[in-house]
């Protein structure tokens, strides 16, 4: 079944994952060397577990890092120029792209494509959650206005409401105040270290709070498997972990469904063969 999939993916989705591939084999060579640990998460970490490797329709890796390696991170590439050989580091405060409040790596070599669809890494930062109730939905309500603060856009996965009401708080919010609630929000959602919480979450991932909160255990301590032939860590539990994040993650979703979650990767191919020369 594998093979059979394989067969119907566009060359050019196999090209854009090979820019992945060689951009997340560096920034793993560059963990080794720095101490630093994360884990493919995410669809990257379903791909690794049920295709050893990307998902065959996927256009994109998502990683995820504990908060001190994160910080950490950001840290020894903002001394590098936010630079990583020829990739480039768009760091939480200051994104080429905004997103969400996450690290990107991306590739952005010269040529007439939109930035948006350039190969890129997606690194979550990943924190401890409060034991009570009453802690946990005052991150949970932190984290929104966290979002609202740093990229001054209405929120995204949130639901309905939030959006909607994320929206006039935009337009009536002055800049200096949204700066205070950045610095705010922040001390906040990240006040339980994850060294001493027992459960942990992805905010700003897309499954949503609720699915994201899951016990360190599951994560800790990572192992590594077979992605597209290299050994790259993963969740310590995969099958819980996957089983909390996508409920049956053993079942394929429907022929229709099996797309990409961008139609970027053709701009940015194209663009790559012409500026090497290449007849497309």
């Amino acid at each position: 079944m594998q093979d059979e999939q394989r067969e119907t993916i566009p060359q050019e989705l196999k090209e854009y994952q090979e820019y992945l591939l060689k951009m997340l084999l560096v920034f793993d060579t560059f963990c080794k060397g720095n101490g630093l640990s994360y884990f493919l998460a995410g669809g990257s970490a379903l791909g690794a577990y049920r295709h050893q490797g990307f998902i065959p329709w996927d256009d994109d890796i998502d990683l995820a890092m504990l908060r001190p390696d994160f910080e950490r991170l950001e840290q020894l590439l903002a001394k590098q120029g936010n630079r990583l050989e020829v990739y480039r580091y768009s760091p939480v405060e200051k994104q080429i792209i905004p997103d969400a409040p996450i690290g990107h790596l991306l590739y952005l070599p010269e040529g007439t494509y939109p930035q948006n669809t350039a190969p890129k890494l997606d690194i979550h930062p990943i924190d401890g959650v409060p034991d009570g109730k009453a802690g946990r939905l005052l991150q949970r309500i932190f984290v929104i206005v966290h979002y609202l603060s740093v990229y001054r856009l209405p929120t995204k996965n949130k639901g309905k409401a939030a959006h909607e009401i994320s929206k006039i708080i935009v337009k009536i919010t002055p800049d200096r105040l949204f700066n205070w609630y950045a610095r705010v929000s922040k001390k906040i959602i990240t006040a339980k270290k994850t060294e001493d919480a027992d459960k942990v979450c992805s905010l700003f991932g897309l499954a949503g709070y609720q699915r994201e909160v899951m016990d360190k255990d599951i994560l800790l301590p990572y192992q590594r498997v077979s992605f597209c032939g290299h050994m790259l860590p993963v969740p310590n539990q995969i099958q819980p972990y996957l089983q909390q994040l996508y409920g049956d993650y053993d079942r394929l979703p429907p022929v229709e469904d099996r797309q990409p979650k961008h139609s970027g990767y053709l701009q940015f191919v194209q663009a790559m063969r012409q500026k090497n020369g290449e007849t497309i």
